[in-house]
């Protein structure tokens, strides 16, 4: 999805479709709460490592 499209300004004119529109809201709020994060440890290596490296994959 795009990044601007959150940008946007929208009308809702109907209460019906903004209480809608507030539920899947929250529950996005919630899913993202709920969610869990895997976090990947990763270090810099220097230009020598690096060399090794790509040495050893080619």
């Amino acid at each position: 999805m795009a990044t601007q499209s959150i940008l946007k300004n929208i009308t809702i004119t109907e209460k019906a479709a903004a209480e809608l529109f507030i539920d899947a809201m929250e529950k996005a709020a919630e899913a993202a709460e709920a969610s869990q994060i895997h976090l990947i440890e990763a270090e810099d290596l220097t230009k020598d490592e690096l060399k090794k490296f790509k040495g050893r994959i080619q």
